[in-house]
C-alpha cells in the first residue's frame, strides 16, 4: 500500500468559484517513506478574483499570479491529473482534506474535463489527517502535544500543531511545506500510536465502513461538534433515499424515550436543530469510527458498552420508531434547486456517458484546433460549455469572433460584478475587503496592502 498526502492553496475559500493556485504532493511507501513528490502552480483564470485577504495570507502577489510564464490552470490541472492516477491505486490523505482540499480538486478536474471522483475510483480511497489528530489527542493523549488557544480549547490548525511538536516551519500557508508537515505528523502517530493509525487507515475505506455500521449494534463516532471534541455512541437506523453514501445514525446519548414520545411534526422539528439527535455520516468521508470496547470508561460516562448496546439494540428492533426516525431525517435534508452556474452544476445531475467519458479523453490528446468540434459533440450540456471555456481560455484564436466576445463580455461581469447577488468575488468585493484589512492591519502591512489594491484597479 502506497499513500499520497498532498494540499492545495488558492484563490480563496469558495470551494466552487475560486480556483487553485499551488499544489503539493508526496507518494511514501506503506511505512511513510517518501519515494515521489511533486509542486506545481499556476496561471490566474481571466474571470477570478481572488480573495486580497488568501493572497496576503499566502504572502502572492496579484502580478506573480497573472504572469504568462506561469501554466494555466488547464496545463497544471492535467499534470495533477496524470501524476495522480499514475500514482493509483493509493490511499489519499491530507489535512482538512475532506471538505477543502478534496473539493477543490474535483471542481479543478471537473472544470477541466477530467474524472471528477479520482480519489476515490480507481480503487484508492481517502482520509483526512485532521480527524486522525483528533482522536490521537482524546485517545492517546501523550503521542501528540496539542497547543490551546486563550481559552483553553485545543488547537488543531497545522501550523499550530506542527509548531507545538516541534517541527519546523519555513513559510505559512505553502502547500508543499504544509504537505511536509502533515506527513511527520502521520510519522509520529504511526509510530507512537499505531492501533490508532492502522484504525485509520482501515475507515479510509468506504465498504469498509459500511460493514462496520452495519454489523455493530453500537460503535463511537469521533465528532467535533460546536468546536468541542467528543466520542459520540451512535446507532445506525437507515440510509438516505436521495444519497447511498449519507447513513443516518441516532446518538445514544439524548433522552431516547422523550423522542419515543414526540409527535412525527416535532420529531422532524428537531431533526432540523443545531444539535439534532440524528447524525448523517459520509461513509465515503473516512470518518474515525471505533468499536465501544476499545473507547476508556470516561468516553462512554454516564453509561458503559453492554448498555448502549442493549439501548441500541432495542431502537432497531423498534421498526415504527426507526420509520419515523427516517421520515424525521428526510425532511431536514436541505433542497438545492437547479443553478445557472456550471461551476454549481457538479454534482446532482449523474454520471457523464461512456461516448462523452470517451469525447473528453480525445479533447486532451487532440491537437487544440480539433478541441472546439470535439467540445461542441458533447451530450453534457455542462461538459460542452465548460470545452468550449477551455478552448477560450487557452485558445481564444480558434472561436468564432462573436462566440469570443459572448466569452469576454462573461469574463467582465465576472470581473466587475454589478446588480444582483453574485456567488463569487468580484473586484469589488474585493477592494471592500481591502478597506477592512487595511482598517485592522498594522502600520507595517498597509504599504502591501494598498500595493495589492492598486493592482486590483489596474485589473
Amino acid at each position: 500500500m502506497s499513500f499520497v498526502i498532498y494540499d492545495v492553496e488558492t484563490t480563496g475559500l469558495n470551494k466552487r468559484f475560486d480556483q487553485i493556485l499551488h499544489f503539493g504532493a508526496v507518494r511514501t511507501d506503506e511505512d511513510l517513506v517518501p519515494t515521489a513528490r511533486i509542486e506545481l502552480r499556476s496561471r490566474l483564470l481571466p474571470y477570478v478574483v481572488p480573495s486580497p485577504k488568501a493572497l496576503l495570507l499566502t504572502g502572492v502577489s496579484l502580478k506573480e499570479i497573472t504572469e504568462n510564464g506561469r501554466p494555466s490552470h488547464y496545463e497544471m490541472v492535467c499534470e495533477i491529473q496524470k501524476t495522480l492516477l499514475g500514482w493509483s491505486p493509493t490511499v489519499f490523505l491530507g489535512y482538512n482534506s475532506i471538505r477543502f482540499d478534496e473539493e477543490f480538486l474535483r471542481q479543478a478536474f471537473y472544470q477541466c474535463l477530467h474524472p471528477t471522483f479520482l480519489t476515490n475510483t480507481n480503487r484508492n480511497a481517502r482520509a483526512d489527517v485532521l480527524n486522525l489528530m483528533r482522536a490521537v489527542a482524546m485517545l492517546r493523549p501523550g503521542v501528540l502535544v496539542v497547543p490551546l488557544d486563550g481559552e483553553g480549547r485545543s488547537v488543531f490548525r497545522l501550523a499550530d500543531l506542527a509548531a507545538a511538536n516541534g517541527l519546523a516551519i519555513k513559510q505559512a500557508h505553502n502547500a508543499m511545506q504544509d504537505v511536509e508537515l502533515t506527513l511527520q505528523l502521520c510519522q509520529r502517530v504511526r509510530e507512537g500510536a499505531p492501533d490508532l493509525w492502522s484504525s485509520f487507515i482501515r475507515f479510509a475505506s468506504k465498504a469498509v465502513v459500511v460493514d462496520f455500521i452495519a454489523m455493530e449494534p453500537a460503535f463511537g463516532y469521533f465528532d467535533n461538534f460546536g468546536g468541542k471534541r467528543c466520542v459520540r455512541p451512535l446507532t445506525r437506523i437507515a440510509i438516505s433515499p436521495s444519497d447511498q453514501n449519507l447513513h443516518y445514525c441516532l446518538d445514544l446519548t439524548k433522552d431516547i424515550g422523550a423522542l419515543r414520545a414526540l409527535s412525527d411534526d416535532e420529531l422532524a422539528e428537531i431533526a432540523r436543530g443545531y444539535d439534532s439527535p440524528i447524525r448523517k455520516l459520509k461513509v465515503n468521508g473516512s470518518p474515525f469510527l471505533c468499536p465501544l470496547w476499545e473507547l476508556d470508561h470516561e468516553h462512554l460516562t454516564p453509561s458503559d458498552e453492554d448498555e448502549l448496546t442493549r439501548l441500541a439494540q432495542s431502537i432497531q428492533a423498534d421498526e415504527d420508531f426507526i420509520a419515523r426516525l427516517t421520515t424525521a431525517a428526510v425532511s431536514s435534508e436541505r433542497i438545492y434547486g437547479p443553478s445557472e452556474h456550471v461551476e454549481l452544476q457538479i454534482y446532482g445531475k449523474g454520471w457523464p456517458s461512456d461516448e462523452d467519458l470517451k469525447l473528453c479523453r480525445d479533447f486532451h490528446s487532440s491537437p487544440w484546433k480539433h478541441r472546439l468540434d470535439i467540445a461542441m459533440r458533447l451530450s453534457d450540456t455542462r461538459l460542452r460549455r465548460l470545452g468550449r471555456r477551455l478552448v477560450y481560455f487557452e485558445r481564444p484564436d480558434l472561436l468564432r469572433r462573436t462566440d469570443r466576445d459572448d466569452f469576454d463580455a462573461e469574463v467582465s461581469r465576472r470581473v466587475r460584478g454589478g446588480e444582483g447577488d453574485f456567488p463569487w468575488m468580484t473586484v469589488p468585493r474585493a477592494l471592500a475587503e481591502l478597506e477592512q484589512l487595511m482598517a485592522a492591519a498594522p502600520v507595517a502591512q498597509h504599504e502591501t496592502i494598498q500595493a495589492l489594491r492598486e493592482e486590483l484597479l489596474t485589473r
